[in-house]
């Protein structure tokens, strides 16, 4: 016990207190070593955080339809086209000069001027045929159907649909009604209208009876 703490020997009292600490403190560094090698090593930040591959965004294309701008080909009519305003002529013919008391007999003429046949539908709902005296209208087929003939036929190419229609000389009503009383005298107009634009004129005299 006593040379633990009193060293003897040839040498000073320090060296020998040197060499002790040097291998105490020789001790306690293999100590430390060995525990820091035994305790849990923690894990590597780094290695623990797990690597992230940023995503590539995708891109999304969506396709707008392009509207079609091909011309849609028109309907074309097919069969004959009806005669009217814009392939016939309409003509009215009559006396220059009628009694009171006689009969006007109108001549109706419809002639197709176009290339290609028309169909010709003759009918109360496509013709009239009205007669006035300045603004007095005085008579009218619109006043009985009857008064216009009917007639439905394919009309060639210049060719004419001829008719007649009579006038007694007197004032018209509805229902086919006609008066009884005398015209005076005077200039008067007939109008006749086919299909609503094709129109034609006529002015004639009534005279005195006989």
């Amino acid at each position: 016990m006593g040379s633990l703490f009193h060293p003897v020997g040839s040498q000073p009292a320090w060296v020998y207190w040197a060499r002790r600490g040097a291998i105490v403190a020789a001790a306690v560094l293999l100590i430390g070593l060995f525990v820091y090698l035994l305790r849990p090593q923690p894990e590597d930040p780094v290695a623990a955080v797990p690597a992230t591959t940023p995503a590539t965004p995708t891109i999304s294309i969506s396709a707008t339809p392009t509207e079609s701008t091909t011309p849609t080909a028109s309907a074309t009519p097919t069969g004959p086209l009806m005669c009217d305003a814009s392939n016939s002529t309409l003509t009215l013919a009559g006396y220059q000069k009628v009694k009171q008391d006689a009969k006007q007999t109108f001549r109706v003429g419809l002639t197709n001027n176009g290339g290609q046949p028309c169909v010709l539908d003759l009918k109360p709902s496509t013709f009239s045929l009205t007669v006035t005296s300045g603004s007095d209208r005085i008579w009218s087929t619109d006043d009985c159907a009857k008064w216009v003939p009917t007639h439905k036929q394919t009309l060639k190419s210049k060719k004419t649909y001829e008719f007649t229609i009579s006038w007694p000389v007197a004032r018209s009503a509805a229902g086919c009604k006609t008066a009884k009383a005398v015209l005076g005298e005077g200039t008067y107009v007939a109008a006749a209208t086919f299909a609503a634009d094709a129109k034609a004129r006529q002015v004639f005299v009534v005279t005195k009876a006989s």
